[in-house]
């Protein structure tokens, strides 16, 4: 029986985790004004995921990737700023916390962008839609004060993250190809088509003159 009890407890202790993992995404509700940059951010993230990246993403997807970071962090700073200049807000240590993690979320966009140019090939895992939209996302109601920033809080974001990384890939699996990608493939293969037929027939496009 204290096998089965433990067990209990945990299961649980995982559901009241996964609860208030759920209520991040949910929670901007109960404060409507930030769903100005909640919902371009679901907005970039559902066209991104699934007409661009749903096959890998690019060096360019991820420098685009990483600006969407970058200005949401600016963004951030600027509501806490006002917050605090309104009187809506009081100076603590809670708001040196979150002026904290806008900064990382700043430079994680600029990481982005750098690593992008670079074409260092990382970028493509850690510049990816999916995973700059989960951080905005889920750090999105600590910024504006909806959800109270804890330890609590924070392992939760870590714990599910793969269950949020698998469930979008699980769809993109299940969810049928878009048309654009038979388009480019088909491109694709027409450009090189026509590459190998000015090489077979002496053309060479670095050479040739006017």
């Amino acid at each position: 029986m204290d096998w089965v009890a433990l067990i209990l407890n945990v299961l649980l202790f995982v559901w009241d985790l996964l609860k208030e993992w759920l209520f991040l995404f949910i929670s901007p509700i109960r404060k409507l004004e930030i769903l100005w940059i909640i919902v371009p951010i679901w907005l970039s993230w559902f066209f991104s995921e699934f007409f661009q990246e749903k096959k890998g993403t690019s060096f360019g997807n991820a420098i685009s990737n990483g600006v969407v970071p970058f200005f949401v962090g600016l963004d951030w700073a600027r509501f806490i700023t006002n917050s605090l200049k309104d009187g809506t807000s009081a100076f603590s240590y809670i708001i040196v916390i979150k002026y904290f993690f806008c900064l990382l979320v700043v430079l994680y966009g600029i990481s982005i962008i750098i690593l992008g140019i670079k074409a260092k090939k990382f970028v493509q895992f850690y510049g990816r839609i999916r995973e700059t939209t989960y951080i905005l996302l889920v750090f999105s109601p600590i910024i504006y004060g909806i959800v109270d920033i804890s330890w609590k809080f924070l392992f939760t974001t870590i714990l599910f993250f793969p269950l949020f990384y698998y469930l979008v890939e699980l769809i993109d699996r299940i969810v049928p190809d878009p048309k654009i990608y038979e388009y480019n493939e088909v491109k694709s293969k027409d450009s090189l088509s026509s590459s190998e037929f000015n090489q077979n027939n002496g053309f060479d496009n670095k050479n040739f003159k006017f």
